[in-house]
């Protein structure tokens, strides 16, 4: 009766689990993400796989900040295989071990040109949305470029490259449970064990720490929810831009089940990757500034997402759209960082 009673309660909460997305893009993905997950304790171990299609777009562009310059150009899509194990402590250790878990993260990402540009191009001509001057350049094509007079991070064009991402431990504690809700404390690590010069990983530690919590008001209604903060390590490169070492999290998510089928929604905010003080070159005026990558590298990013979710499958639309002054648009209430545009991905998830 009572493994019946857990077997059920764990498939609902797998059926209504957050998205638990990472927010993609050659340079966030760098470092360590604090991503959604249930606060309740874990019942059995389980398995995710999900593979991703990001489209970045971010036309080359010179900061300066007094006698030190940089340049950037962003213009990629990467296809992602990410693997994520989870186990409650309580299989190996005891019962009494039950609230811990630890979740172990790897990933590889394949840097290429890819066929999304015209799709998206398309879509912005259709709906008459601006088309960050997407058509001076060539589709489909790979260029990041980091580096500045200090030294290079990576400069990846031409045939497409394969990179290993940096591997990350999840370590959530449940500090409080009952029927339909659950609050936990997590500790995140990522280790270096992916390549700067791939764009793989930043070649330093990260380390993180989140609040997270679970509601379900109604029985076909689950709310979660998380905020946290993160310690960067520097860019394993002689440059001179370096990421700030302090970043804040905040993710809310509604998942609500019709049926076999679940709908969710998620939006999740970050604080900007790098610390003010250096100026773009105006070069193309507002439009420049506009499909330049100074709104990814020093403003806030707030990613929504929507997804399907039928058994183990889900599916998801990622679009990165963050609420606030942008004087030099037409549209001055919001901006887009196009790192990444856009995002579509499917996962698989297998208890064990």
């Amino acid at each position: 009766m009572l493994a019946s009673l857990l077997a059920s309660t764990a498939a609902i909460a797998q059926s209504r689990a957050p998205l638990g997305l990472r927010t993609q893009g050659p340079l966030r993905e760098l470092f360590l993400d604090l991503t959604g997950a249930d606060a309740r304790s874990l019942v059995a171990p389980e398995l995710d796989v999900r593979y991703s299609i990001a489209n970045t777009w971010n036309e080359p562009m010179l900061l300066t900040d007094g006698s030190r310059t940089a340049t950037q150009e962003m213009d990629e899509q990467a296809d992602s295989i990410a693997v994520r194990v989870r186990a409650p402590w309580s299989r190996f250790f005891g019962a009494d071990l039950r609230r811990f878990s630890t979740a172990l993260e790897a990933r590889a990402t394949l840097h290429w040109g890819g066929y999304t540009d015209p799709a998206i191009e398309a879509w912005h001509s259709v709906s008459g949305a601006f088309n960050f001057r997407r058509d001076f350049y060539g589709q489909d094509e790979l260029h990041l470029r980091f580096s500045d007079n200090g030294g290079q991070a990576f400069n990846l064009s031409g045939h497409g490259r394969f990179a290993f991402g940096d591997l990350v431990l999840r370590n959530p504690l449940t500090l409080l449970e009952a029927p339909g809700r659950g609050v936990a404390a997590r500790l995140d690590v990522k280790l270096p064990t992916g390549s700067l010069g791939l764009a793989g990983g930043s070649g330093g530690f990260d380390v993180g720490t989140a609040l997270l919590g679970t509601i379900e008001p109604l029985d076909w209604l689950t709310f979660h929810g998380l905020i946290g903060m993160s310690a960067f390590s520097e860019l394993a490169c002689t440059c001179a831009l370096q990421p700030k070492t302090w970043h804040f999290t905040a993710e809310i998510s509604a998942a609500a089940s019709w049926g076999m089928t679940t709908f969710l929604i998620e939006d999740r905010v970050l604080s900007p990757l790098f610390p003010g003080g250096w100026s773009r070159d105006p070069e193309n005026g507002d439009d420049g500034l506009l499909a330049s990558g100074v709104f990814a590298d020093f403003r806030t990013h707030n990613q929504l997402s929507f997804a399907i979710r039928r058994g183990r499958f889900t599916v998801w639309f990622s679009e990165d759209v963050t609420p606030g002054s942008n004087p030099r648009s037409t549209l001055k209430w919001v901006w887009s960082s196009n790192a990444p545009d856009v995002v579509v991905g499917m996962s698989f998830t297998q208890p064990l």
